[in-house]
């Protein structure tokens, strides 16, 4: 019984050891975490960063405010002086005031043709950003040319509900 008794008082110990370990361990993550949440603290340590962005905010709020004030103002100046301008161009170069008249047939038809081939290579290009973007990861994102596999269902692509073949 005696050997028993000695290996409790033992773990006892070491039990008593570990927990106050574990206090002071708990006891400097506190002390850690009050050193971040104060505010005054953090202000006092980076206080010139603070005011220097402080200060850039002000300097480009105010160019924000004074730009627009000034784009305000000459607003008004500008459709007087336009006018005035399209007027001299009208008596200088009265031929240049009007379109010289709709574009050719096949002119049209090609600049429409180019418009259809540029919106389908963009489309193109989104649509595999996107299919990259959402590839789970291990797997080949240009192999899955078809919606997303619904996995849960047992649907995947080109399958039917049975998993068989094309639905």
């Amino acid at each position: 019984m005696k050997g028993l008794n000695g290996q409790r008082a033992d773990f006892e110990r070491r039990a008593d050891e570990l927990r106050d370990r574990l206090l002071h361990t708990i006891e400097a993550i506190d002390l850690r975490r009050q050193a971040l949440v104060d505010v005054r603290s953090r202000v006092r340590e980076s206080g010139a960063g603070v005011a220097a962005v402080g200060l850039l905010l002000a300097l480009a709020g105010g160019a924000a405010v004074i730009a627009l004030v000034k784009e305000a103002r000459a607003r008004d100046q500008r459709p007087r002086s336009e006018r005035v301008r399209a007027l001299v161009r009208y008596w200088k170069h009265p031929e240049w005031v009007a379109p010289r008249g709709k574009p050719s047939m096949p002119r049209e038809i090609g600049r429409r043709i180019l418009v259809g081939m540029a919106t389908f290579v963009a489309m193109r290009l989104i649509r595999s950003g996107i299919r990259l973007t959402l590839a789970p990861p291990g797997r080949d994102a240009w192999e899955r040319r078809g919606p997303l596999e619904l996995g849960d269902a047992g649907l995947v692509r080109g399958t039917g509900p049975s998993g068989q073949g094309p639905v």
